[in-house]
């Protein structure tokens, strides 16, 4: 089969799966959340305590921190082997360290919210003896990993610096579309509905609400991110797991095993997350359909166009 053959037949695979999957949570997002928070989020209650969607809330948006100061980190040891410009090398090789450690320190602080959130207070403040607890364990998570991306051959460094860039870019692409998403669809989050046991505030995830009054959601529900249900955020994190599959290609893996390995591990992952967002009323089917969809497309848009050279785009168009 010819390389336009396989890329007709992926796009119109993908767009079948994501278009029934699309229509499927259309017309029922509303009972498959009712279903799935049964046993896990009480009446009334806008944060759920079961133990799955804490883990999967938790975990969740690691793979987004820890693939990005990853990236950082190759660049770090690439400027550091081959750099010969003493000054300028000196100031990206603080650049790269500093935007590691800020990445490490990120998740492990908002690992802590969460179990604060849960456990001790309503907004998850922290406490400032966990915020140097925090800032130590990104430092010391920083060291550890320079050391070891350090072991890498010049080989791997060079190869893998491309990935690093794709990466980073992609990423940083992604957030800020879920994020400018959000704002203006000012979807209701179910579990701000079952918190004041009304229901009526439901909308399908294509109608745009706009943010209501901050200050009647901190009234109601003790936080502001009440109206920010669609897309899911958590889901796109996840799905960075997806980059993995392009340092597969950029280091020519030939297993088969071990590259199919990869991509059901990342979408195994990003599917666990999604079904846990939905678990803990954070999150309708449709809002972790669309993001996991959105960091998905991402990395496969940076591999065609930075590593395939627009490959399979250009095939659709031969003769």
């Amino acid at each position: 089969m010819n390389l336009k053959k396989r890329t007709v037949i992926s796009v119109c695979l993908f767009m079948l799966i994501f278009g029934g999957l699309l229509i499927t949570a259309t017309f029922t997002d509303l009972q498959v959340s009712t279903f799935l928070t049964k046993f896990s989020l009480p009446q009334g209650q806008y944060y759920a305590d079961d133990i799955f969607g804490v883990v999967f809330e938790t975990i969740g948006t690691s793979p987004e921190y820890f693939i990005g100061a990853f990236a950082a980190q190759i660049i770090l040891i690439y400027i550091t082997r081959f750099w010969e410009n003493k000054a300028f090398k000196t100031v990206l090789q603080a650049i790269c360290l500093m935007g590691s450690c800020i990445l490490y320190s990120a998740w492990f602080k908002e690992m802590f919210k969460y179990i604060f959130r849960h456990f001790e207070t309503v907004d998850g403040s922290l406490p400032t003896f966990i915020l140097g607890v925090v800032a130590f364990l990104g430092i010391l998570t920083t060291v550890f990993a320079t050391l070891a991306v350090n072991n890498f051959s010049d080989d791997s460094i060079k190869k893998l610096l491309k990935f690093s860039f794709i990466t980073l870019f992609a990423m940083i692409a992604a957030v800020l579309t879920v994020q400018i998403i959000k704002e203006p669809m000012g979807r209701m989050r179910y579990r701000a509905m079952n918190t004041i046991n009304d229901f009526s505030g439901y909308t399908r995830w294509y109608v745009a609400n706009g943010q209501p009054d901050k200050e009647m959601m901190l009234t109601l529900f003790g936080t502001t991110d009440a109206y920010k249900s669609f897309p899911s955020g958590h889901t796109r994190a996840a799905a960075a797991t997806f980059y993995l599959t392009t340092v597969v290609d950029i280091l020519n893996v030939k297993d088969k095993w071990k590259k199919a390995a990869v991509w059901i591990g990342a979408f195994l992952f990003t599917a666990l997350v999604a079904v846990s967002r939905i678990m803990v009323g954070a999150h309708f089917f449709s809002d972790v359909l669309i993001g996991g969809t959105i960091g998905f497309l991402y990395v496969i848009l940076s591999k065609e166009f930075f590593i395939c050279g627009c490959s399979h785009i250009k095939s659709l168009f031969r003769k």
